[in-house]
């Protein structure tokens, strides 16, 4: 019983994000933010997620650029999106690693990042190695 339960909650995340979404855009209007994008972008050595809005997309990517951090796919979004995206991560348990809107880039974090539609462009078929994990995490 609890199985079926969470295959309908889960088949009705991203319909609902979807929803939530478009609705959260007509109030807030895309118009008036026209250059507003969120983003993701991925972080190799360390295995790391960075998810985010911007308004100056090219700034923010020659910010994290000098962190190691590559763009991997962005698409027009508001703040609020992304501040929706984060609370529902958190709600559902996962934790924001060294910053805000920074999360390992575990099987199971991409999974959520995807059903709710946040834009993830290659990282859809990532395949990251535990042990690879573990390296970073001792030191």
């Amino acid at each position: 019983m609890t199985s079926s339960l969470n295959l309908f909650e889960q088949a009705l995340q991203v319909p609902t994000m979807e929803a939530v979404i478009a609705l959260s855009e007509r109030v807030q209007t895309l118009e008036a933010r026209p250059e507003g994008v969120v983003y993701t972008a991925y972080r190799a050595i360390d295995q790391t997620l960075l998810i985010g809005y911007t308004e100056a997309l090219s700034a923010i990517t020659t910010e994290h650029q000098q962190r190691d951090f590559e763009l991997v796919e962005a698409r027009r979004g508001t703040r609020r999106e992304e501040r929706l995206l984060l609370l529902t991560l958190k709600e559902i348990g996962l934790q924001s690693t060294y910053c805000e809107g920074c999360f390992d880039a575990e099987a199971s974090t991409l999974a959520h990042l995807q059903q709710l539609g946040w834009p993830l462009g290659r990282l859809r078929n990532l395949r990251v190695s535990k042990n690879t994990r573990k390296r970073f995490q001792r030191g």
